[in-house]
């Protein structure tokens, strides 16, 4: 009886670890599906930059990083246009969340644009407090 009861022990032991190896796969995945999509948004603001060329050289694009409210631009423009776009793709379904937020400095006379798109990382963290930000620098 005591041989059966130790038994069920062990196993219930096991059960949790392979319990635990399965939470912490599950973080690292979502963990690397985020930062899959903010590549991705990333290069979807350097693509939108790179065909408006000259407005970006100009400074159009120039964003800086709103803070929790994180305000799309707004206006008539070419250049507001595709930054509002990017910003609600960002922050759709499947994709960072409404938390997110993104940046863009352009450098006039060295054509590098670099973009920082910033999002919350709580369902991946065991904190739930990590901010993490992805830098793209691109040459126009």
């Amino acid at each position: 009886m005591i041989e059966v009861l130790i038994a069920v022990l062990v196993l219930a032991v096991g059960l949790l670890g392979v319990a635990g190896m399965q939470l912490s796969a599950l973080r690292s995945n979502q963990a690397a599906y985020e930062r899959s999509v903010a590549t991705i948004m990333a290069s979807s603001i350097a693509e939108r930059m790179a065909a408006n060329r000259a407005s970006a050289q100009g400074g159009a694009y120039n964003l800086a990083m709103g803070g929790a409210a994180c305000p799309a631009p707004g206006g008539g423009t070419l250049a507001s246009q595709d930054l509002t776009d990017w910003l609600t793709e960002m922050r759709g379904n499947g994709a960072l969340g409404p938390t997110s937020c993104g940046s863009v400095q352009c450098d006039a006379l060295t054509d590098v644009c670099v973009v920082t798109v910033q999002w919350n990382d709580s369902r991946s963290t065991v904190s739930g407090t990590e901010t993490p930000q992805l830098v793209l620098e691109v040459r126009l």
